[in-house]
């Protein structure tokens, strides 16, 4: 407590110089661990030689939190989350306008859970199997995503078809990737579609999710040649590799506030964050 500090400091102080340095406070689900404020300016202050904070970012070292608010994201998966990998990495960046506070798989033990654990991440299982209907599963993942505070949802291979009426709730707050360029090839099997219609080119679509499959306003995409000798495994290879570029692309745009949903569906960009 805050007197108890007070006095032990008086006891140190009797003998040698001491300093109240931190506090110890309760840790809210997916904040920072720990958190230090004004260390550049503390550091350039200093009577000593001032170490080198030319290469700061953010006015923020490594590792300090910075003073920017975040957008609060969960990332829903069913598999093994290497999607899920790209938007950490991007979302660790000091420069990003995101932070990944819960991973929700609908399956156990998968491998993106793992992922998002070894990265500090909080994760949950809401397992569609252990539900009546799909209104009670979607209930279950909004009340997950309400107790995390999120702001935006990113579906990163994530199986499962969301009720319109969760779909409303979170319209111009989830984005979707599919494995095309939307609008064509919508569905399953989006690569095998495109080898089969002969097309040179196709590519992947970070979208905002609507309640016709695969039909929301499109954010990013990145076209992928196909080749003479691809095959299904190997074009969808190439197509995986451009999502783990456009989809952290995506979520920088719309967490920082660069692309933003109209209520009439059609996107708005911010040509001011655009920078």
């Amino acid at each position: 407590s805050r007197p108890e500090g007070q006095r032990v400091l008086r006891l140190l102080r009797a003998q040698e110089e001491a300093w109240v340095i931190g506090s110890l406070a309760h840790r809210q689900p997916g904040s920072e661990c720990v958190v230090i404020r004004n260390l550049e300016r503390s550091l350039k202050m200093s009577p000593g030689r001032s170490p080198d904070t030319s290469a700061l970012q953010n006015g923020s070292l490594p590792g300090e939190q910075s003073s920017r608010k975040r957008t609060r994201v969960a990332v829903l998966i069913s598999g093994t989350g290497t999607n899920l990998q790209a938007l950490m990495e991007q979302a660790k960046k000091p420069s990003s306008s995101a932070e990944i506070v819960v991973v929700i798989s609908n399956r156990p033990g998968v491998t993106g859970l793992k992922r998002a654990s070894m990265a500090g991440i909080q994760t949950r299982v809401v397992d569609h199997k252990q539900y009546g209907s799909r209104a009670e599963f979607d209930g279950t993942i909004d009340r997950v995503l309400e107790e995390f505070g999120v702001e935006l949802v990113c579906l990163a291979g994530f199986m499962r078809i969301l009720t319109g009426p969760f779909v409303r709730k979170w319209s111009g707050k989830m984005l979707n990737i599919h494995p095309s360029l939307l609008p064509s090839f919508k569905g399953v099997n989006a690569q095998k579609q495109a080898l089969q219609a002969g097309v040179r080119v196709t590519g992947c679509t970070v979208h905002f999710v609507a309640e016709e499959v695969d039909a929301g306003a499109i954010v990013v995409q990145e076209a992928v040649p196909i080749l003479m000798t691809d095959s299904e495994d190997s074009l969808s290879e190439r197509i995986r590799e451009a999502e783990h570029r456009a989809f952290p692309a995506a979520l920088e745009l719309v967490s920082s506030g660069g692309v933003k949903l109209r209520d009439d569906g059609r996107i708005v960009w911010n040509q001011s964050v655009q920078g």
